[in-house]
């Protein structure tokens, strides 16, 4: 057994070299970076909280995941009448396509195609809705329109982006 001391620089090592993978998983589950922050915060307390009954350190990253993915899932059902949120079924299928044989970089290559496509004003819209400090409000004054038109407009570019994403990271081409 080690040392309570031992046992807890061990966790924050591990926790240290395993943290940007985990923001870049959770951010693609919450819809802000803010909601990144307050989920990876609780990912770490619950993970320091199991880490005793982890019997292998070697898979402290899929173990760490796992409870980023429950975290984040948790974290949206607190969020769930808010329209920037992804549906519980957009969400899961973000979450299964954090596979080792879909990488980083292919996925981040795909979105940057994808919002080449996008028109000007869309890929404004999709980029500003996604900048912390922004609010849909201010966007909605700034362009004359009402938050729940800017909200429907938003929900629509970003399904047509993930669409694209998708279509990009299985190989199919969609009309």
């Amino acid at each position: 057994m080690t040392a309570p001391s031992d046992e807890y620089e061990e966790f924050v090592r591990l926790l240290i070299r395993e943290e940007s993978a985990v923001k870049a998983y959770v951010r693609r589950l919450v819809p802000t970076w803010q909601d990144v922050e307050e989920v990876v915060q609780q990912t770490s307390l619950v993970a320091w909280k199991k880490f005793s009954e982890l019997d292998d350190v070697s898979r402290f990253g899929g173990w760490l995941m796992t409870i980023a993915r429950f975290e984040a899932l948790k974290y949206r059902r607190s969020l769930a009448r808010s329209p920037l949120v992804f549906s519980e079924p957009l969400t899961e299928l973000l979450a299964d396509l954090d596979s080792p044989s879909v990488p980083v970089s292919d996925r981040r290559t795909a979105l940057e195609e994808c919002l080449q496509k996008l028109s000007a004003a869309h890929r404004e819209l999709v980029l500003r809705a996604h900048t912390p400090g922004i609010t849909i409000r201010d966007f909605a004054n700034s362009q004359g329109k009402s938050e729940a038109a800017i909200y429907k407009l938003v929900q629509r570019v970003r399904h047509r982006l993930w669409d694209c994403v998708r279509s990009k990271l299985i190989g199919e081409e969609l009309p």
